[in-house]
């Protein structure tokens, strides 16, 4: 499998979403956003993080994910929000914020604060729970501009996603196998898009 430069990043912050550590997105990413990374502008992603959380992952740097797009997306301010308050930071072109994704009243809340009408890429990376995934797409996808690119990561439910969310478009990431797999890994991923 070719090593992109988005992998590279992944392996320098730690970030598992690259084979080398564990998941088999960044290819996939690379593909998907590399002729368009100059026009990103906005990207959040749910789901930070934290030194506990990752201890096992040598050289992992809180935010990891999130430093991963900034570097990649030279003109995007990234955003990232968690459950857990030790995973909230700030750095260049980077902030992250404290709330539950199961909380409708918190998510609309910094969803209002943040701006989410010109978000360019939100990434659902936070419980993985199928239910939580549903009721967080419910959420926030009615905040967010028509064309917005939305990815649920680590499915293992794609059926029940798709029939849970009618009113989206619901297409499976054609992720490439991942050559060395971690027990229990589920690289599924979900491209959810407004229909027109």
């Amino acid at each position: 499998m070719k090593s992109t430069k988005l992998c590279k990043l992944a392996e320098r912050y730690g970030a598992d979403k690259c084979p080398k550590i564990n998941h088999n997105y960044t290819p996939f990413y690379y593909e998907l956003f590399n002729k368009r990374k100059k026009d990103i502008k906005k990207v959040f992603e749910f789901g930070v993080g934290n030194m506990r959380q990752y201890s096992h992952i040598p050289g992992y740097t809180l935010g990891a994910s999130l430093r991963m797009w900034r570097d990649f997306f030279p003109n995007a301010q990234v955003y990232g929000a968690d459950i857990v308050a030790e995973s909230v930071f700030k750095d260049e072109r980077l902030e992250t914020f404290q709330c539950d994704e199961t909380n409708a009243e918190q998510v609309i809340a910094l969803m209002k604060k943040i701006g989410a009408e010109d978000i360019d890429i939100f990434i659902d990376d936070a419980s993985h729970h199928v239910h939580d995934q549903r009721f967080l797409c419910e959420t926030v996808m009615p905040l967010l501009k028509k064309d917005v690119i939305y990815v649920i990561e680590d499915t293992r439910r794609f059926r029940m996603l798709r029939k849970q969310l009618p009113q989206y478009n619901c297409v499976e990431a054609p992720l490439a196998a991942n050559p060395n797999p971690k027990p229990r890994q589920h690289d599924g991923a979900i491209l959810v898009s407004h229909k027109i």
